[in-house]
């Protein structure tokens, strides 16, 4: 039987679905050097390869799906509806490299690098998987009654929670909103309310709101509290985290029901 996106994963559990139906990793020569260093740290740490198992392992996919790393002359990841195919441009790595070089400041130099090579694991993990969101809406034809980012960004989420590891790779992905949020608050923004995405400061609190709600003992340090002035999440959101949680995981869940492995 299959079980809910937000649940843990078993420890049988296979790494990837049978031929022919799953997400296959390729990557293209970077047209720039400083794509091909993002290409060779994607290749090197196997981050694709690493998303799309978890994918695989978690959901079944009616034919292959190609996930390809190159170079796209802009910071950008997309699905593309005629091809069916996932795109991660090598720029999105070359432009959040210094973003959480920035926050990770503490420990000797070598630590503070792995830090941001997991953030930005992290946060590629994070990126495919919304991507996947908008390729299983069009491929097997769901419903979405709000916003289709909104949508994907929910399964992005139901997906990194089932364990340590993803769970990680969760608060990279709000680590990069809360950095994009606070650009915003230097510059001009009203050009992005036209946009289909939500703004970044509430993709930061919606995916600390779905973190802190899939399990709220562990991660009652993100609200704020008397007691924990240094808390981000408001308690009033705070409140309702869990119960918006399963909200999501029930309805993503019933949209997938036939298609969950797991």
């Amino acid at each position: 039987m299959p079980g809910t996106l937000g649940s843990p994963l078993p420890e049988r559990c296979p790494t990837a679905s049978r031929p022919g139906l799953e997400l296959v990793v390729t990557y293209e020569a970077g047209a720039t050097q400083e794509d091909q260093q993002a290409q060779q740290f994607l290749q090197t740490n196997e981050v694709l390869e690493g998303v799309a198992a978890h994918a695989n392992s978690r959901i079944a996919l009616p034919h292959d799906i190609p996930l390809t790393g190159r170079s796209c002359g802009e910071v950008n990841a997309f699905w593309d509806p005629k091809t069916q195919s996932i795109t991660l441009c090598y720029e999105l790595i070359s432009q959040f490299a210094p973003v959480f070089s920035a926050q990770n400041t503490t420990g000797t130099e070598a630590q503070q690098t792995r830090a941001t090579e997991d953030d930005l694991i992290g946060f590629t993990n994070s990126s495919v998987l919304h991507e996947l969101g908008h390729g299983l809406i069009d491929v097997y034809g769901l419903a979405t009654t709000g916003k289709e980012e909104d949508a994907a960004d929910q399964l992005a989420t139901l997906l990194l929670v089932g364990d340590s590891l993803h769970r990680e790779y969760a608060v990279s992905a709000i680590d990069a909103w809360g950095a994009l949020a606070a650009a915003d608050q230097q510059g001009d923004i009203s050009g992005k309310f036209s946009d289909e995405h939500s703004l970044s400061a509430q993709r930061f609190y919606n995916e600390i709101c779905w973190l802190y709600g899939s399990d709220p003992s562990s991660f009652q340090g993100v609200v704020q509290t008397a007691e924990n002035p240094d808390g981000v999440l408001p308690e009033t959101r705070a409140a309702r985290c869990p119960a918006e949680f399963e909200q999501m995981n029930d309805a993503w869940s019933t949209l997938l029901q036939s298609y969950l492995k797991s």
